[in-house]
């Protein structure tokens, strides 16, 4: 896994690089017990999220509010925006009337404002989004997607 998500990070092709990221992820995700795989590159009106997956998990309260994963992967240098942000909550928040959570996993960090977006619409919308940037991503493969995103969670609930 490491070696596919290096290979990832390194590829100076830019459409290449996007599509070398999935891969990485698909078989990452591939090895994750408690995971359906839905669909990929789910379309709207208003765009695409890379990801729908549906959690089989009951033993942690993630799990028991939101079935359902809608996952946007980033392999860019670009710090990920508010607006970028925004636009990721507004697909999540199309996909009605699953009980939704967005998983938001890039190959570089968020701004404060996209970390600020997040809370908000945790807060005012129940929309929970976990972010997963370029420190997490020697976690997620050591961890795992389900211990990862249980610890990210915590915190996230922590902080209020």
């Amino acid at each position: 896994m490491n070696e596919l998500l290096k290979d990832a990070i390194e590829e100076p092709n830019g459409v290449t690089k996007g599509k070398m990221f999935e891969h990485f992820f698909e078989n990452f995700m591939a090895w994750q017990e408690g995971f359906e795989y839905i669909d990929k590159h789910c379309r709207s009106e208003v765009g695409e999220i890379d990801y729908f997956y549906r959690s089989e998990l009951q033993d942690h309260p993630l799990w028991q509010e939101y079935p359902f994963f809608f996952i946007e992967c980033k392999n860019w240098k670009e710090t990920i925006s508010s607006e970028k942000m925004n636009h990721f909550l507004t697909l999540v928040k199309g996909k009605a009337p699953f009980f939704c959570c967005g998983v938001y996993i890039t190959t570089s960090s968020f701004s404060p404002q996209a970390l600020t977006t997040m809370r908000d619409a945790r807060l005012k919308d129940n929309i929970m989004v976990i972010p997963i940037d370029k420190n997490d991503l020697p976690n997620l493969i050591e961890k795992g997607f389900k211990d990862l995103l249980q610890e990210i969670c915590e915190k996230i609930l922590a902080k209020g």
